[in-house]
């Protein structure tokens, strides 16, 4: 559940713990987090507020992670409790959010978030064992494999759902990312896990700071190219940059007709279990249109996939309808 501070409440607690400030001021919250940008002792800063400390523990991992990388991730200067939440006091970058951009201005865009991702992909694990999402007090993955951290997003069993029919298409569904994913070759890469446009900032036509990475994985970076696919259909500023991922891909040999490198069927099982990830998620949140939109996307992919070169309306951003 969100918290509910008011601006008062979480400023005073900034001022308990830095002293006096200035140009407080509400900015775009989370789903689940408040947030306020101030000034305190000659920085710009930002405070945010969730029921959760984990997410903030893997951004201050992040920020000392990606140090003196390409990736500009913003320092964090305090990690601790407030009242009965926690908050998060980080150095604030500049930029602004790509969803507030026209569709021109995406469209620039798109080669700097591709290039971001691939510089996060390129960090150094170091000593780094294990695959999955990180454990921000050792740096490793919390499970055995990528195949291990696909099934840790999905519940034991579909149950819950009260149309057969709904139950039938996710327990295949499952089965089928399940089975492609334990047959790919070891991924073991760094990734962000929810780069979508609103966790990010760009300045001009390059990215200007990456947060929240409570999603941070060891993994296959293919991930935030699936998510990317998954919402395409709704969301149009996601569409551009599958687009441009996609033809980036085609462009450089991978996927198409004719092709035997297995693309197809990689981006298809993790595509698959993000929206499934997001059907419990939101079943959970008792969020009735988004459960809807996962049950009108999804079957769409219990079809052999078609190529990602010219089969993207009729397969990879299809929004069909339940039955």
């Amino acid at each position: 559940m969100k918290t509910a501070f008011t601006g008062e409440e979480a400023a005073q607690a900034m001022r308990d713990l830095l002293g006096p400030l200035s140009h407080w001021t509400p900015i775009a919250e989370g789903e689940v987090s408040q947030a306020f940008a101030f000034r305190a002792n000659g920085r710009d800063l930002v405070v945010r507020i969730a029921p959760r400390r984990i997410g903030f523990d893997k951004d201050a991992w992040a920020a000392r992670a990606l140090a003196g990388t390409a990736v500009p991730v913003p320092e964090v200067l305090h990690v601790g409790p407030i009242a009965d939440a926690y908050c998060c006091v980080s150095e604030r970058l500049g930029g602004v959010h790509l969803t507030g951009s026209d569709e021109a201005h995406q469209r620039r865009c798109a080669p700097a978030v591709r290039a971001v991702i691939d510089a996060i992909a390129a960090v150094d694990l170091g000593a780094a064992e294990g695959s999955g999402s990180v454990d921000p007090a050792t740096g490793n993955g919390l499970h055995g494999d990528w195949t291990g951290q696909l099934r840790s997003l999905l519940p034991a069993d579909w149950d819950y759902l009260e149309d057969p029919a709904d139950r039938e298409m996710a327990e295949e569904l499952t089965a089928t990312a399940l089975g492609i994913a334990a047959q790919l070759p070891v991924a073991r890469q760094l990734v962000h896990g929810d780069l979508n446009p609103g966790n990010f900032t760009v300045e001009g036509d390059a990215v200007a700071g990456v947060f929240d990475w409570e999603a941070v994985m060891i993994g296959d970076p293919m991930w935030e190219l699936a998510r990317y696919v998954l919402w395409a259909p709704v969301m149009p500023s996601t569409r551009i940059q599958a687009d441009y991922d996609l033809d980036r891909l085609v462009a450089q040999g991978f996927g198409g007709a004719g092709a035997d490198d297995g693309i197809e069927q990689r981006l298809r099982a993790l595509v698959i279990v993000n929206g499934l990830w997001a059907l419990d998620i939101y079943r959970g949140m008792a969020n009735a249109p988004a459960v809807q939109l996962m049950l009108n996307r999804l079957p769409s992919f219990r079809g052999e996939p078609l190529p990602i070169d010219t089969g993207r309306e009729d397969y990879w951003m299809r929004l069909g309808r339940r039955r």
